[in-house]
This record gives C-alpha cells, structure tokens and sequence, in this order.
C-alpha cells in the first residue's frame, strides 16, 4: 500500500513539473498576440522598442536645410554682374531704372535728380547714384563727389574716390588725400590707387609720408604709385624704399626704379 502511495506522489510530482515547465513557453507565444500577462507584455513591449530603436539609428539622419542669409545693405554688391541679376535690381530697386534714363539727358538735368538719391537710406540706391555721377565730365559734380566721401559707408567711400580720380582733374587732390588715413584699410588702398591714377606730382608728398606707414600692403601700394606717377620727387623716395623691412617691397622698389631709369635714358 505504502509502495502505491509512493508511485502515486511521484506521479503527480512529475505531472506538476511538466507542467511548470510548458507554462514559460505558452505565456511567450500569448505575448505576441497581447494575451500575455503584464509583466510578460511588459517584457515583450521593450524588447520591440529596443529593436525599433536599433532601426531608427541604421538610418542614415536627415540632412538639415541650408538657411540662406538675407542679403546685408552694408556693402552692396554690384547690380549688373548678370542680365539676371539687373533685372531683378530694377524690381527691388525701381529707382535704377531713372539713373539709368538718367544717362541720357543733358548733365545739368540729371544732376539735379540725382542730388537727392545722394541722401537715400539705401546704400545700393546712393552707390548707383555716385557712379552715374562719376561718368559724367562737368565741373559741377566734382563737390557733389567730394561730398561724398563722407559717407558712412566705406565702400561708398571707394566708388566717390575712383569717380573723382576719372575727372582727371588735379583740382580733386584737396579732396582725396586726407583719405589716404581713413579707418578703412580698403578706403585707403583706393586713395592711393586714385592718386595713382591722376598721376599728379603734386600728390607725391602725401604719398610719400605713408612710406614710413607701419602696415606693409599700405607701404607696397604707395611704392607702386610712386611708380606710376614717377619725376624726380618720386625716384627720390622710391630710392628710400629700397631699404624698407619687408623684403618684397624692397625689391618692388627696386625693381620700379631700374624700370623709371630705362625710361629717362640712364
């Protein structure tokens, strides 16, 4: 009877381990029709979200958008680089369209509707308004030129001195050579460069004072000037500048008085 009793208990024992054994295995199957237990979604819920997120990180990320800046009034570009680009200057800037009706009436007219476009907000507007000034050949735009080289704008500065050195008239030097120590490194250079331009001898002294100009590119760009200009004033200081620091503007100098001696016959 004990020996019955014994495979009996041994019997359910058995029974309940397989059965202990099979439930792990239909809770996972239940688990992926919603049919698990809490915990056993639970489980189930993470491990979907980590494979998702493994997904997510094996495409390749979205390339972000280039913002385009907005166009800066501060210096203005040139209007006309383009058919495209002067067509759609005349839409943004209708007042281009009358300089340029501008250019075909008599001097004295044009000036005075000009005059005012000096004095505009826009710097595009006052910078086409400066270079319409500059093709003109009367004497009465020459102080509306130098008027505009106080413009706070220095590449507005530029375009009045390269307007006033195509008058070719050595009138103009009293306006032009206090900017030979503008703030503006470029504002400078385009001095320089427009009393290059006038080759007046007259100019030779305030150019020659920037010789001992503490920026290398001023000194460099005064040496050629010199060049330029050239007499006997010019050779003179141009026969200092062969001794200036910088190598390259030693040899410039150099170089520019072997070419001015050819040229006067030594």
């Amino acid at each position: 009877m004990d020996t019955i009793k014994t495979a009996a208990l041994t019997f359910f024992a058995m029974v309940v381990c397989l059965i202990l054994l099979l439930t792990p295995d239909s809770y996972r199957d239940q688990s992926l029709t919603g049919d698990a237990p809490p915990a056993r979604q639970d489980l189930a819920a993470t491990s979907q979200l980590q494979f998702a997120f493994q997904i997510e990180r094996a495409q390749p990320a979205p390339k972000e958008s280039k913002v385009v800046p907005p166009i800066s009034q501060d210096k203005p570009e040139s209007l006309t680089d383009s058919p495209t680009a002067a067509h759609w200057s005349l839409i943004l800037y209708p007042e281009l369209a009358r300089i340029a009706e501008l250019e075909n009436q008599p001097a004295e007219a044009a000036l005075g509707e000009l005059l005012p476009m000096l004095a505009s907000d826009d710097p595009v507007i006052r910078l086409a308004a400066i270079e319409s000034l500059g093709d003109m050949t009367i004497a009465a735009t020459l102080p509306v030129l130098s008027a505009a080289l106080n413009d706070p704008n220095p590449q507005l500065r530029i375009a009045a001195l390269e307007a006033l050195a195509d008058q070719d008239d050595d009138s103009v030097l009293a306006s032009i050579e206090p900017y030979l120590f503008d703030q503006d490194r470029e504002v400078r250079i385009a001095t320089i460069e427009a009393l290059a331009d006038l080759e007046s001898e007259a100019a030779v002294m305030a150019l020659a004072s920037l010789l001992s100009d503490g920026d290398a590119i001023i000194r460099h760009h005064t040496v050629n000037a010199l060049g330029e200009i050239g007499g006997d004033n010019a050779i003179s200081y141009l026969s200092g500048a062969r001794y200036d620091p910088n190598e390259t503007i030693r040899a410039n100098a150099e170089a520019i008085l072997l070419e001015l001696g050819h040229q006067a016959g030594y």
